[in-house]
């Protein structure tokens, strides 16, 4: 039985990849600065985990490397889809996304750990110039040169991040950021998890993961309005106004202003790959409203 820890379990994907683990056999250990966070469900569906779900909790904070002794011990892989979500504490994606996954690197050197499953983003070639680009890639570049085997996964976005859209459209108005017309098909947790699992036993060093539906950010405004049965309404935000807010932000919180920057390019290019999962976006909303 191989020994996986997943790091970053309390988030959206982390908790759907526990189960996933632990579903296809592994004996799966967590590591979480707040058992209790296990047991709760996360926001847009993420599962509450129950303890049939893991076989050991390791309590201890990623952004703390002292409290991480003993953490890998017999431990054959890492999985890490650590990075800042909807975090309020203050840090920024160097702090997290990059040096809280290079620290797990730098734990496995010397342990039992052959091999390292890293979760980026797709398409970060053309969006390098962003700082949670710059510290996805700098994680990549960090497990290349560490002389581990690494699988490297890049999902084409997230459902919880469609779970804002629906959010503003169940409140009877939504912010779109630009024309709308840029496509994308994000994957649902319980799939990207699933494919996490399957990528991490496979031989593919870097695969990007997509969703079954391509649609563009507009299409995906209106389908949410469809679901909650409300008319339609969209408040468009333009481009040169969007940059402008931006920096504005960047000014009071670096965090908030690199994420701001992040949503804002987000809005400019297509985010489309490989269709992997199964999940629609339509039954996601679905799911959402009636809960």
């Amino acid at each position: 039985m191989k020994k996986v820890l997943v790091a970053g379990a309390t988030g959206y994907l982390g908790k759907f990849a526990v189960q996933a683990f632990k579903q296809q056999g592994y004996y799966v250990r967590v590591l979480t600065r707040s058992e209790e966070r296990l047991y709760q469900p996360g926001p847009f569906t993420a599962p509450a985990l129950t303890k049939a779900d893991f076989d050991e909790v390791f309590l201890g904070e990623v952004t703390k490397p002292d409290t991480l002794v003993g953490m890998l011990d017999d431990i054959d892989i890492v999985f890490s889809c650590v990075g800042i979500s909807r975090q309020r504490d203050g840090l920024t994606f160097e702090q997290v996304d990059y040096q809280c996954n290079k620290s797990l690197i730098d734990l496995c050197a010397g342990s039992s750990v052959t091999r390292f499953t890293y979760v980026s983003m797709q398409g970060a070639e053309n969006i390098m110039q962003l700082a949670i680009t710059k510290a996805h890639e700098k994680v990549v570049g960090a497990l290349k040169t560490s002389g581990l085997e690494y699988r490297i996964v890049r999902p084409c976005g997230y459902f919880s991040d469609m779970g804002a859209v629906f959010d503003m459209a169940k409140k009877g108005r939504a912010f779109l950021v630009g024309a709308g017309t840029n496509k994308m098909n994000p994957i649902y947790g319980g799939d990207l998890a699933q494919a996490c699992v399957e990528i991490t036993a496979g031989d593919e060093l870097e695969v990007e993961v997509g969703g079954p539906d391509i649609m563009t950010q507009r299409e995906v405004v209106d389908l949410a309005f469809e679901v909650v049965g409300k008319p339609v309404k969209v408040t468009v935000i333009p481009m040169w106004l969007a940059r402008g807010l931006v920096k504005f932000i960047g000014l009071l919180s670096t965090q908030f202003g690199d994420l701001a920057d992040f949503i804002v390019t987000a809005g400019e290019i297509d985010g489309v790959g490989p269709r992997r999962g199964t999940t629609t976006l339509r039954s996601y909303f679905e799911q959402l409203n009636s809960a």
